[in-house]
């Protein structure tokens, strides 16, 4: 049975997992100095992998919405069981999207 214990050191290391992926794509697909569009693509990247969501509306803890939007679609009941979570991530695309970007734009001016 999951534990409160075991469900919170599961979505730390799954963040931690995560932020070490985006250190890897930073550092192999990116130059050293970041565009600002550079930094929308891994805000968006960031967004999608460190977003959480509910499974379903009975469930009372979270898990990446990612894994709850392709496990939901293709072996919980569909679409629409996908829709909310689907939701989440969109959102969460947006805004590490725009948190990158502004990031990025932010380190630019003041490094010149």
């Amino acid at each position: 049975m999951l534990t409160t214990q075991s469900y919170l050191i599961a979505m730390l290391i799954y963040w931690a997992a995560a932020l070490a992926g985006l250190v890897l794509i930073r550092r192999s697909w990116f130059p050293a100095k970041l565009s600002r569009s550079a930094g929308l693509v891994l805000g968006c990247i960031g967004g999608v992998l460190l977003t959480p969501a509910f499974p379903g509306p009975e469930v009372a803890t979270l898990a990446p919405a990612l894994i709850v939007v392709i496990f939901n679609a293709l072996f919980g009941g569909g679409t629409e069981t996908a829709l909310t979570p689907g939701l989440w991530l969109i959102s969460g695309l947006a805004a590490g999207g725009l948190c990158g970007a502004w990031w990025v734009g932010r380190n630019n001016k003041t490094s010149v």
